[in-house]
């Protein structure tokens, strides 16, 4: 787990990658983070551009497939 609330850990997020994008499976990831934020993007959602250092983003593609995950 990072050292500081300013980064996040996507490690706990990586296990998401290749599955379908479900709001079970964010909640799933948020609660494996210790609450931190986690947010999904991709062409079937809006998000902003807001930098947000602790948040895990699970990128999705127009399959709703989980293709990555990073801080932000």
């Amino acid at each position: 787990m990072p050292d500081t609330q300013d980064s996040c850990d996507v490690t706990v997020a990586e296990y998401t990658i290749g599955q379908t994008y479900t709001p079970q499976l964010l909640e799933e990831v948020r609660a494996q983070a210790n609450g931190a934020p986690v947010r999904v993007t991709g062409p079937r959602y809006a998000s902003d551009r807001k930098h947000v250092p602790r948040r895990i983003s699970l990128l999705t593609n127009a399959d709703n497939v989980i293709v990555s995950i990073q801080c932000g």
